[in-house]
C-alpha cells in the first residue's frame, strides 16, 4: 500500500517512476522490473519479540542466494532506468545496489527495527556472506545497514524514536491526507498478512458478522470476491471503504494502521507476534484508539467481543480523533516531495 502511494504521488507531480518488485505484484502504467521473491523457512517462529533479523531469516529475505539475485534484479532496473532516487522498504539488496551504483536512496523504516533485542545470530549469516561478497562491512544488526540510506517513518511520533546516530524524517501519515467523511455503521475489515488460510479467515468472519445489521466490507488476500448478505468482499488491495467506517479490524501491518490513524477510526488488530505487526498492537493500545487480540487466539467469538468492546466504548472513538488530529498536524506523504 505505501508503494502503491509512493507511486501515485510522484506520478502527480510528473515524475517518471519504475519498480522493481516480483511478478505478483500488481502496479500498471509504469515501468516494471522483475525481482525474485524469496522463500520462507518451512517453520516459521513468530514468538513475541521476534525480530527483524529473525523474522527476515524465517522468511528467507537474508538468504544470501536471494540477495545475490535480488541485488542482481535491483542493478539491472537502475541502469536501465538512471532514477535519480531509490525508495526502499525493507530490501537490503537495494541498499547495496545502490551504494555500488552510487544512487541516493531512502528506506522506509519501523521502530521496532531500532530496539536492542536478543536474537539468534546465526540469522545474519546469509546477509553478512551477501555483504562479504560485495565488499561491503558485515553487520552485527540489520538496522546498521540504514547508515547508507535517509530513512523516513510514518505514524504518530509520541509513541515512534530513533537513535539520534541515523537520519530519520518522521511524517504523520503514510497517505495523502483522507478527505473528511462523516462516520457511519459499517464495518471495514482488512487481512492482507496472516498465518491463518483464506478459508479459515472467510468462516470467522460469515460467523460473526452474516445477518448483522450494518454493512460489513471485507478485502482479504486470497477471498473471493463478491456479496454475501451483508458481507461485500472486495479486492484486497483497495482499502476504500476504511474511510468513514465505525471500526476496522485488521492484520497490523504499518500501512493500514497508519491509514486508520489518518482517517481516526477506532481499530482492532489481530497480531502474529511478528515484529511490525506486534509494535502496531502494543501502539494501539498506549494510543487508546482500540485493541489487539492475538492471531493464535482468534475465534468467532473472540473476534466478535472485542469488536463488541470497541463499539461500546466511546472512549476509543474519541482516542482515534485526537491522533488523526495529531498524525494530520505531522503532514502527509506529500511533504517527501520537499526532500527531493
Amino acid at each position: 500500500m505505501i508503494a502503491r502511494n509512493l507511486t501515485a504521488l510522484f506520478h502527480l507531480q510528473g515524475y517518471e517512476v519504475a519498480i522493481c518488485a516480483d511478478k505478483k505484484s500488481r502496479f500498471s502504467d509504469i515501468a516494471f522490473y522483475e525481482a525474485p521473491s524469496p522463500i520462507p523457512s518451512r517453520r516459521i517462529r513468530n514468538r513475541y519479540g521476534t525480530t527483524p533479523e529473525e523474522y527476515f531469516e524465517d522468511h528467507g529475505a537474508f538468504s544470501s542466494t536471494y540477495l545475490m539475485r535480488d541485488s542482481k534484479a535491483i542493478t539491472n532496473a537502475i541502469q536501465s532506468f538512471h532514477p535519480d532516487r531509490i525508495f526502499e522498504i525493507e530490501r537490503p539488496a537495494a541498499i547495496v545496489a545502490a551504494v555500488q551504483e552510487k544512487t541516493p536512496i531512502f528506506s522506509i523504516v519501523s521502530p521496532p527495527a531500532f530496539r536492542n533485542r536478543e536474537f539468534r545470530v546465526s540469522s545474519l549469516n546469509g546477509l553478512n556472506e551477501f555483504l562479504t561478497k560485495n565488499g561491503m562491512e558485515q553487520v552485527l544488526r540489520f538496522r546498521e545497514l540504514y547508515r547508507f540510506s535517509s530513512c523516513i517513518a510514518f505514524g504518530p511520533s509520541d509513541y515512534q524514536s530513533f537513535p539520534p546516530e541515523y537520519k530519520v524524517y518522521q511524517f504523520g501519515m503514510s497517505c495523502i491526507e483522507p478527505l473528511p467523511q462523516a462516520a457511519d455503521s459499517k464495518l471495514s475489515i482488512v487481512i492482507s498478512e496472516s498465518g491463518l488460510s483464506a478459508r479459515k479467515n472467510r468462516q470467522i468472519v460469515e460467523a460473526a458478522f452474516l445477518g448483522a445489521p450494518y454493512e460489513v466490507y471485507i478485502h482479504g488476500r486470497r477471498m473471493k470476491q463478491g456479496r454475501q448478505g451483508n458481507l461485500h468482499f472486495l479486492q484486497p488491495s483497495r482499502h476504500t471503504s476504511v474511510n468513514g467506517s465505525r471500526i476496522c479490524i485488521h492484520d497490523g501491518s504499518d500501512a493500514i494502521t497508519q491509514y486508520c490513524y489518518a482517517c481516526g477510526v477506532p481499530q482492532v488488530i489481530v497480531h502474529d507476534n511478528s515484529w511490525q505487526r506486534s509494535w502496531n498492537a502494543a501502539g494501539l493500545r498506549r494510543t487508546g484508539a482500540g485493541l489487539a487480540l492475538e492471531e493464535r487466539q482468534l475465534s468467532m467469538e473472540h473476534l466478535y467481543e472485542t469488536f463488541r468492546m470497541v463499539a461500546a466504548d466511546d472512549s476509543f472513538a474519541e482516542n482515534a480523533q485526537h491522533y488523526k488530529q495529531i498524525v494530520q498536524e505531522e503532514q502527509d506523504l506529500t511533504a517527501i516531495i520537499d526532500l527531493l
